[in-house]
């Protein structure tokens, strides 16, 4: 588990609150020049900004603009990139449901933007008597099925806090009496 400040904000170097990443992202650390390493620091606190269901920022709608002006200072910052390194911040740094989450997250902030785009229409003929599909009928569906889509999201975070209540410091499992088992 990353060991966080209370608001992490990137002032902190991420590499010296977590030193055992340092490994596991080695060509990443060894490749920053800057100071201190403080240019991947900063790119790592992005990512737990971006990607961490603990960060305050995590259900911010606009979040990628503003850690790249926020946190990071850069409104010219490619988050693309970067990409490999976001994998692997989700692969390693993530637990199985905080990935999930993440994922579903994003599906659902696309399908949200998607559906305030889109007009309904209706079948109509053209200017030469052709029959034009509308989307009302798609669009009634797509709005229907969003109670189920959160039912299954609720059931992620209802995932993701059990895999919290197993866990204590360190990532080490519950003493059952500390987990409230006996």
């Amino acid at each position: 588990m990353i060991k966080t400040p209370e608001i992490p904000k990137g002032d902190e170097n991420f590499w010296e609150w977590n030193p055992q990443y340092i490994e596991v992202f080695e060509d990443f650390y060894k490749k920053d020049k800057s100071k201190s390493k403080t240019r991947s620091s900063g790119i790592m606190w992005a990512f737990y900004n971006k990607l961490h269901p603990d960060s305050v920022y995590y259900n911010m709608s606009n979040k990628e603009d503003w850690i790249k002006n926020k946190i990071l200072k850069d409104p010219k910052f490619k988050w693309e990139k970067y990409e490999n390194e976001e994998n692997l911040f989700k692969e390693t740094i993530l637990t199985q449901a905080e990935r999930s989450l993440e994922e579903w997250n994003e599906t659902m902030r696309k399908r949200n933007a998607f559906l305030r785009e889109q007009d309904f229409t209706f079948d109509y003929y053209n200017d030469d008597s052709k029959l034009v599909k509308g989307n009302a009928k798609e669009l009634d569906s797509m709005l229907a099925n969003t109670s189920k889509l959160y039912q299954e999201y609720g059931k992620i975070l209802k995932d993701l806090k059990e895999e919290r209540m197993k866990r204590g410091k360190g990532d080490k499992p519950l003493s059952s009496s500390a987990a409230n088992r006996i």
